[in-house]
């Protein structure tokens, strides 16, 4: 199921003095013969047609903190875009609207966007049938904004592993269901991608996490420390365990990958993201940046030290909006 929202509000941002919180920034960019000797550090960046240098003597490396955003601590957090724009918000697996719908305010906040919501559901991102006709039904959703309001850029903001699978399920068949110029028009249009924790390997404990924590609308990371949690994540493992070894799971995950790779556009991405994230590793994530920097795709990245999965725009609200402000400033800088 999913459903869309617009609506715009007015704000006078004034100087905004940062949380304290650890918290890393990187900048990445790659070419394939660089990938191997890649370093995740601090301050990192990679170059399309250059080698790895200092993100200080890049253009397109953003501020690791929020000191000089254009926010108060009083104000509500909003990003900041230089322009309006489509923004496509692919949650996770099993999400609450009025969850995913938090982070839709906090793009309209800041101006009349047209904004669409997309709930995968757990059928939806454990079956791939069922995937395919709802990417389907959001494709033309998605090109019916297009004509509709034409000339406008698009963001898409990804949940999870599981929007990242519905986004990838959406790239495959939009090859398949829409006019060809309607479809070039759609991905040129799309002018950055935001991941916010994930995309990370699927595994059996993935799975039973994200089988768990979706049902009991329960964060992932707290399922181990309560008894009756504990054992239905015990009798998830088991389902899960059965779940993976069926050969079309394979079959789908290459697909997925196949898609980013070879489908998606190739855009300015955010990886946003967290070294406690118990359902996204860490490394996976950091992994699947070179996998995307090696096809040409300017990639940045913000790195939390102890926000959960999909939690770290509750824990840290400003220092989220600022990211994407700086984000959307870069991504959309030629507009």
């Amino acid at each position: 199921s999913s459903s869309s929202s617009s609506s715009s509000s007015s704000n006078s941002p004034q100087a905004y003095e940062p949380p304290s919180s650890p918290s890393s920034s990187f900048s990445f960019q790659a070419t394939p013969t660089s990938l191997g000797q890649a370093a995740f550090s601090s301050q990192t960046s990679f170059g399309s047609d250059s080698k790895i240098t200092n993100t200080s003597h890049q253009a397109q490396a953003f501020p690791s903190s929020p000191s000089q955003a254009p926010y108060t601590a009083l104000s509500p957090p909003a990003i900041i875009s230089p322009t309006l724009c489509r923004v496509v918000v692919i949650g996770w697996m099993g999400c609450k609207r009025k969850y995913l719908q938090k982070y839709s305010n906090l793009w309209l906040q800041s101006g009349d966007h047209e904004v669409l919501n997309i709930r995968p559901t757990v059928p939806m991102t454990l079956f791939r049938w069922r995937g395919v006709v709802t990417a389907g039904a959001d494709i033309d959703r998605v090109a019916r904004m297009h004509i509709e309001n034409g000339g406008m850029p698009t963001i898409y903001h990804i949940f999870s592993t599981g929007g990242f699978i519905h986004a990838a399920t959406m790239w495959k068949w939009m090859d398949q269901v829409e006019d060809i110029f309607i479809r070039k028009s759609l991905l040129d249009e799309v002018k950055g991608i935001i991941f916010d924790s994930g995309p990370a390997k699927v595994t059996e404990d993935m799975v039973a996490k994200a089988l768990v924590s979706a049902t009991l609308d329960t964060p992932a990371h707290v399922l181990e420390s309560r008894p009756v949690q504990g054992r239905l994540l015990s009798a998830a493992h088991s389902a899960a365990s059965w779940y993976m070894q069926k050969k079309y799971i394979r079959r789908r995950e290459q697909e997925v990958h196949e898609a980013w790779y070879e489908m998606a556009p190739v855009c300015p991405q955010l990886y946003l993201y967290s070294a406690s994230d118990t359902l996204a590793n860490p490394h996976d994530v950091e992994r699947y940046m070179q996998i995307q920097a090696s096809r040409g795709v300017e990639v940045s990245s913000y790195k939390w030290q102890d926000s959960g999965h999909c939690e770290h725009y509750r824990r840290y609200p400003h220092d989220y909006a600022f990211q994407i402000s700086q984000f959307a400033k870069h991504a959309l800088r030629d507009w």
